[in-house]
């Protein structure tokens, strides 16, 4: 819908003269004729037609804008609720490993982790949208596997403890053990913070 906007105001000097066109033949049309003079009066009645067409262009082109924009808007909202149900149904069907991936945020207490974009549980959380670029989208030329990471602010709502499988109140030690055993090979090393997930 911003879009649209912008290309609308950016056609200001044709808005301000259609404005003045359908000013200018709205008057003609409602004014009464004796307001004109007789040569003008007849004149005016012959051309009426053109006065009504002119007059129905100018309110076309304006209704076309509007109907422009809110189709815009209408489609950019079933859009994003489309969106963001498959955002959910992806994020309720991860499987372990996909899971593991995004707990490493939780453990690591960052926003941004490295990553191998070659392994296939974070290919396939990218190729869903719920991992992305956390600097922008690389250069085709950077054939670097590893990556920094984030994930995408639309699917954060959907990536709480529960589905982590992780506990806000605290954890076991069966419990932790658990997670460690699923951590992916290729994740940090560094496990210190796992131990405040024990307390209470």
């Amino acid at each position: 819908m911003e879009k649209s906007l912008n290309r609308f105001g950016k056609l200001a000097v044709l808005n301000w003269i259609m404005v003045w066109f359908i000013l200018l033949n709205g008057m003609i049309v409602m004014m009464p004729n004796n307001v004109f003079g007789t040569v003008v009066a007849n004149w005016v009645v012959k051309h009426n037609v053109i006065w009504f067409t002119s007059l129905i262009i100018g309110i076309s082109y304006f209704l076309s804008h509007a109907v422009i924009i809110m189709g815009t808007y209408i489609f950019e909202k079933l859009s994003s609720r489309s969106h963001l149900e498959h955002m959910h149904n992806m994020v309720s069907c991860l499987d372990f490993t996909e899971k593991a991936v995004l707990r490493e945020f939780v453990l690591q207490r960052r926003s941004v982790i490295n990553l191998p974009v070659t392994e296939p549980a974070v290919k396939n959380l990218l190729k869903a949208g719920i991992l992305t670029y956390a600097y922008g989208t690389p250069a085709s030329s950077d054939e670097s596997i590893i990556k920094a990471l984030m994930i995408a602010l639309d699917a954060r709502q959907y990536i709480t403890y529960k589905v982590l499988g992780l506990s806000k109140t605290g954890m076991s030690e069966e419990q932790i053990e658990q997670i460690l055993s699923e951590r992916p090979k290729f994740a940090a090393k560094n496990l210190s913070r796992l131990s405040r997930l024990s307390r209470t």
